[in-house]
């Protein structure tokens, strides 16, 4: 019983140390820092990008050949 009891817990304490482990690598603070630079790109790409006229996407004509499927 007394084995059984400290296999338990041995395993339990196993798990929450990998749980920091993983939470110290990849916690929020890296998440926050790729989100950073992630939206600091999207502004400067679309600071640099010029304003052009909306274009109208024409429809296909021959729609049968792109359908995958049955209806």
């Amino acid at each position: 019983m007394s084995l059984t009891m400290f296999l338990a817990f041995a395993i339990l304490g196993c798990d929450f140390l990998l749980y920091v482990l993983f939470q110290w690598i990849y916690g929020e603070k890296h998440r926050k820092h790729v989100r950073r630079v992630a939206a600091r790109e999207k502004r400067r790409a679309l600071s640099t990008k010029q304003a052009g006229h909306p274009r109208v996407i024409p429809f296909p004509e021959h729609t049968l050949r792109l359908r995958t499927g049955y209806f």
